[in-house]
């Protein structure tokens, strides 16, 4: 593990090199009748008066929204895909990570710490094996006939999770207090090593901002993770969502003024005609790279998926959600790329997941690390209609994996059923761009 401090955000125009200055003066702001620039210069002059203000007002008064002024960059390289999860669970940071898709991956295995002697042995036993299988895929793929990054994108679904990764993390200081102290009393080590580092690191810069760091028992609930059923299910389960009159009626709210109530008397006396002529006119003006109306956000889908580590290694980046997810579980299946059966390689492929699957039962509650790509997790997933749009721009296009290509465009379906107004726009931008030339 490398985890380091790449930068922070500082007041460039009265120097200093902490964030601190900046969210004190701007707490000040509230209080003090005086600009800006003058609060922002008194700070600076005074360091520790402006960390005994940052004490005072984040927790004496409890306005932690000051914390969100200051702003941490970290170089995070050298962790396990599994540990990645639990950062990028996070809704309120920004990250950008290596991809598998694009790269070819070398032998880049984490051990968990827990391990040691034998037990460390047959770990990277096990992991060795499933890497020179991930380079005969790569290989067999090549050889027939697809180019490298299609062989890289789908030879990676035998790699297991404790394959490492870097990343980027841009994240504020109140949302890295709750980070570190959630992840502080994590199950496995590594991610309490991560909360750690973070935590030592940001204090260097920002002593005054981190004070609750204890973890209570909702952050120990948050890791009591979802057992699953001893049965595969089906992959895209529309568990309930809203129909067009959700919409429909605030439209008619938004335009007229009526209350909802009688909003939703209106809707229900349109003709299927000016129902259309009603969702065509708010969407008149929506570009391929428009956010939808606010109005979107009032209509709710939630669905149950059961997808691979790969697809959800996509679906973990749209954060503007709710999600609860289960375990990883053989239990679950395997998700088997169509180009790995068509080359012939289905045999071998097979061969990574006994090996993932038979190592991963010496573990313990370890064992997540030595399952694979192309093992699956249940996803309760909620999300708005206004993400849906955006979810569907970005998965339903052709650039986009195939694997959560497939679960998005099978969600979209079903809701274009469901709703067929509220949805009339969606697509991938390669499938939609010429309704806005």
């Amino acid at each position: 593990m490398n985890i380091q401090l790449a930068g922070y955000n500082t007041d460039i125009q009265n120097g200093g090199n902490t964030p601190e200055t900046l969210s004190a003066s701007y707490a000040r702001i509230s209080r003090d009748p005086r600009p800006i620039n003058v609060l922002r210069k008194e700070a600076a002059a005074e360091v520790e008066k402006a960390r005994e203000s940052n004490r005072c007002i984040i927790f004496e008064y409890g306005h932690g929204s000051v914390a969100e002024h200051a702003v941490f960059n970290f170089d995070i390289l050298d962790v396990s895909r599994l540990a990645a999860e639990e950062l990028q669970s996070f809704r309120l940071a920004s990250f950008t990570e290596k991809s598998q898709r694009y790269i070819r991956i070398g032998e880049d295995l984490v051990v968990p710490p827990e391990l040691d002697g034998d037990a460390e042995g047959n770990f990277r036993e096990g992991a060795s094996e499933l890497f020179q299988i991930y380079n005969r895929i790569y290989d067999g793929l090549r050889s027939s006939g697809l180019n490298k990054e299609v062989a890289k994108e789908d030879a990676r679904y035998v790699l297991p999770l404790a394959t490492s990764c870097q990343m980027g993390m841009t994240v504020n200081a109140r949302e890295l207090e709750l980070m570190v102290r959630r992840l502080s009393c994590h199950p496995f080590a590594e991610v309490r090593m991560i909360a750690a580092r973070l935590l030592e690191l940001a204090m260097e810069a920002a002593p005054s901002l981190f004070l609750f760091l204890e973890p209570t028992a909702m952050d120990m609930f948050a890791h009591s993770m979802s057992p699953v059923e001893s049965r595969s299910a089906e992959s895209v389960i529309l568990v309930d969502c809203d129909d067009d009159s959700k919409v429909g009626s605030l439209l008619i709210q938004w335009n007229s003024g009526k209350s909802l109530e009688s909003a939703g008397k209106a809707w229900s006396e349109l003709d299927v005609q000016s129902r259309e002529e009603l969702f065509a006119d708010a969407l008149s003006g929506l570009g391929i790279h428009d956010t939808l109306p606010r109005i979107w956000e009032f209509f709710r889908a939630e669905f149950q998926l059961v997808i691979s580590a790969t697809a959800f290694a996509q679906l973990k980046r749209h954060r503007i959600c709710s999600r609860l997810v289960s375990v990883y579980d053989p239990l679950l299946g395997v998700t088997v790329p169509s180009s790995i059966s068509d080359a012939g390689l289905k045999q071998d492929f097979m061969q990574g997941m006994r090996t993932g699957e038979i190592t991963a039962g010496t573990l313990g509650e370890l064992y997540p690390y030595m399952l694979t790509n192309a093992h699956r997790r249940r996803v309760v997933l909620s999300m708005n209609g206004r993400e849906l749009y955006h979810y569907s721009r970005l998965r339903e296009d052709v650039h986009a994996q195939w694997d959560i290509r497939d679960i998005a465009h099978r969600m979209l379906s079903v809701l274009k059923e469901k709703a067929p107004l509220t949805f009339m726009l969606t697509g991938g931008k390669s499938e939609v761009s010429d309704l806005f030339s």
